[in-house]
């Protein structure tokens, strides 16, 4: 068989897996004109058939994100169910089986950082959180996606913007896609209290990202609006309101990258570069530190009062409770807000100001990341695979992640679809925090966090090492690349 799948053989095996998932009954999303031509265009293609081959998964399991590969078989979700079908269709149409292995992420780190270098064939793919994953990469364990003529980064099920914001030169080591939604639960959107904000009358959010007048200036100015001692006692407690509520450890970067500006930007060559704090990433830490972070209790995790367990439950305590106007999570977090006795809302991060043409949603360095150990027997056979469910995905699991999950776990409401189709057109990675370069982005979040105004000093001093740990980053890209 050649190795490189046609555009029709891919259409054959597509046109397959929908009538294996679908059945005769379900509607196909495959307009009637389409799926005739497919089928005759079909007919004079090769069957591709791999004889029972067993694609081996290592999956990534996550405390915020749902990871389901196929391996939980139907439970009664629909979600489970749906991803669980579209394996079968796709086994079916390839003549594969399915091996699903489940581990925590340092397991399913260390095992791959065991086998791989030992030569050992165990598994196709795996999936990590992608700030692991990037040793992987450096190390040479995994495959260069742009070298398999199976896979094609132009299909609109793979998430580009994703896959380019983390990609250094011409070298793609990580996937993400309709083929595992994970990784959508790692976009940082804004949650809101709707009840606090009508309370106090402000504006509608929805409203101001349809306008294009959500911008941080209009988003710190409601934060400010809504921070009140109700009990008038002075002490900042869970008896008192907040303008937000984050897990200070990890979640400042949204805010600092919602301007659409990041730490570290990319050349003509797709080489990342260091350039210095610009104007625009200074503007947007002033008026951060001026206002939201000017003081710590400004964030209701570090309200006294709270009896949780950890610091990322407390923080999240407080917005169950109802205590914050706006909370800054994973979107993977917000199903846990699913039982408050208060609507929510969801929005994109805010732009810098009205001029930006475009909302820009930062994505967690620990999204779950797809990839192919260099030990894979057959690249290309893998490719084929991924393809066909991936564009099945497209057709079935998105449509259910997005129409169902989506809007009947997180945000009850029309409007909160339309705010997560703009979060996900636009997501990027800073580069910075994904390879963990110097230290540098920590350092801007601990600052931020900390209310210091000044941020310059404390970058500076650790540039020379940042600059060495990128320059090492990217010597080790060129030098898998010869």
């Amino acid at each position: 068989m050649n190795k490189r799948m046609t555009a029709a053989t891919l259409a054959a095996l597509t046109l397959a897996c929908v009538l294996a998932s679908c059945g005769d009954t379900a509607e196909t999303p495959i307009e009637t004109n389409a799926v005739q031509t497919t089928a005759e265009t079909a007919a004079n293609e090769p069957s591709i058939d791999y004889e029972g081959y067993e694609f081996r998964i290592l999956n990534n399991l996550s405390n915020v994100a749902y990871v389901n590969m196929g391996e939980l078989g139907q439970t009664g979700e629909t979600l489970d169910d749906t991803i669980y079908e579209r394996n079968m269709a796709v086994a079916d149409a390839l003549n594969i089986t399915f091996k699903i292995e489940n581990r925590e992420y340092r397991d399913t780190f260390d095992t791959i950082s065991r086998v791989v270098p030992a030569g050992d064939d165990v598994y196709d793919i795996y999936t990590l959180d992608l700030s692991f994953m990037t040793s992987h990469a450096t190390n040479g364990y995994l495959m260069n996606v742009l070298d398999i003529e199976s896979i094609d980064l132009e299909n609109p099920w793979w998430n580009k913007n994703a896959i380019d914001s983390v990609t250094i030169g011409d070298y793609v080591f990580s996937l993400f896609g309709d083929l595992h939604v994970a990784y959508y639960e790692a976009f940082y959107p804004a949650v809101f209290n709707k009840q606090i904000l009508q309370e106090l009358d402000l504006d509608d959010p929805y409203q101001l990202v349809l306008d294009g007048t959500w911008t941080l200036d209009a988003m710190l100015n409601m934060m400010m609006a809504a921070k009140s001692n109700l009990d008038g006692d002075d002490k900042w407690t869970t008896a008192d309101r907040y303008p937000f509520t984050m897990y200070e450890e990890n979640g400042s970067i949204c805010l600092l990258s919602t301007s659409n500006v990041f730490l570290f930007e990319k050349n003509e060559d797709n080489i990342p570069v260091w350039s210095g704090l610009s104007e625009r990433f200074l503007d947007t830490y002033d008026k951060l530190v001026k206002s939201a972070f000017s003081v710590k209790h400004n964030n209701a995790l570090n309200s006294s009062g709270v009896v949780s367990t950890s610091t990322l439950e407390k923080h999240r305590a407080m917005m169950h409770e109802g205590k914050a106007l706006f909370m800054f999570e994973p979107l993977g977090a917000v199903k846990n807000l699913r039982d408050v006795d208060f609507e929510i809302g969801i929005v994109p991060l805010p732009k810098y100001d009205e001029a930006q043409e475009e909302y820009r949603t930062y994505i967690f360095a620990s999204a779950n990341a797809l990839a192919i150990p260099v030990t894979n027997p057959d690249p290309e056979r893998t490719g084929t695979i991924l393809e066909c469910m991936a564009e099945l995905s497209r057709n079935t699991v998105r449509k259910v992640f997005f129409d169902e999950t989506l809007d009947y776990k997180y945000a009850q409401d029309e409007q909160a679809q339309k705010m997560l189709d703009i979060m996900f057109s636009n997501g990027a990675f800073e580069l910075g925090y994904v390879y963990g370069w110097g230290g540098l982005v920590y350092k801007a979040m601990q600052c931020l966090n900390a209310g210091k105004a000044e941020i310059v000093s404390p970058i500076e001093k650790l540039v020379a090492t940042a600059e060495a740990d990128l320059a090492a980053t990217v010597e080790a890209f060129e030098a898998l690349g010869n």
